[in-house]
């Protein structure tokens, strides 16, 4: 029997990572984390996706033998919104992904693989099924694999925020307390919306608020910078602070959204 092989990426604002599915099973050495260039035209961010469907093909074909006896899948964990069925992206206002909107990726993918098709992996990657689904579901589902029996909201807090509702390893898209797609990140938070305070641009405002953000600074630079205790530290600390007490505030709006909606556990994920 043909082994199925998957090429899952998990599509973030800042990171795309990258990995191989072996007949249901994960091949951790197959796990790269590459640069999303999310921020750029189209060309360059499926520039990007082709270059990371090669190379985890080419992994494969290296450590495990003969790709072309494989039956090839791609998956796709993408934020919204989306058209995941059609594989259309709706992205718009985010400041990521702008670029692709309207264009129907798995149509884009599909006419790239032909364009390459004389190269080996692109002859067989245009004979794969290609699916999309929203990342924080899946990382939601991912989570329901530890708690089967649960009913929970689970939050992603990264470039945006995501959310998905689930009740028993099964994703709710409506339903009493189930907002249009399980989707939160829209509804409005203070003066604006809960994605726009939970989330990458959220945080780095709150720093430039603070005097904490200096030129060319990110998240991450924010983070090293209390962990290696400069002058900076007791800011950014502050900065974290408030962060949470912000996300304790939201909760109680949340609960106002989805208030019919009983959980068992809360599950957030932070990737910023």
């Amino acid at each position: 029997m043909k082994p199925k092989v998957v090429i899952a990426l998990d599509v973030g604002g800042t990171f795309i990572k990258s990995g191989l599915v072996v007949d249901g099973d994960l091949l951790q050495a197959s796990c790269k984390q590459h640069p999303s260039f999310a921020d750029q035209d189209a060309d360059v961010i499926i520039d990007q996706f082709i270059s990371i469907f090669e190379d985890q093909y080419q992994f494969y074909s290296v450590t495990l033998g003969k790709s072309s006896d494989c039956t090839w899948r791609i998956g796709l964990a993408f934020p919204g919104p989306f058209d995941y069925q059609q594989g259309i992206c709706y992205i718009q206002g985010l400041s990521k992904y702008e670029a692709l909107y309207g264009e129907n990726i798995r149509e884009v993918l599909y006419t790239r693989f032909n364009t390459l098709q004389h190269k080996e992996w692109a002859k067989h990657l245009l004979q794969a099924d290609i699916r999309f689904e929203n990342d924080a579901k899946l990382f939601a589902l991912g989570v329901s694999r530890l708690f089967p029996n649960e009913r929970y909201i689970s939050l992603t807090i990264g470039t945006g925020l995501g959310s998905a509702f689930i009740d028993r390893a099964l994703i709710l898209n409506e339903g009493p307390g189930v907002p249009k797609d399980g989707w939160l990140f829209d509804k409005p938070f203070l003066e604006s919306t809960i994605d726009n305070a939970f989330s990458r641009r959220g945080i780095l405002r709150l720093a430039e608020q603070m005097g904490a953000l200096e030129k060319g600074m990110d998240v991450k630079d924010l983070a090293d910078q209390a962990r290696n205790g400069n002058s900076l530290c007791c800011k950014v600390l502050f900065l974290c602070s408030i962060f949470g007490q912000k996300l304790s505030i939201s909760s109680g709006i949340i609960n106002e959204l989805v208030g019919s909606f009983i959980v068992h556990i809360p599950v957030i994920g932070f990737t910023v």
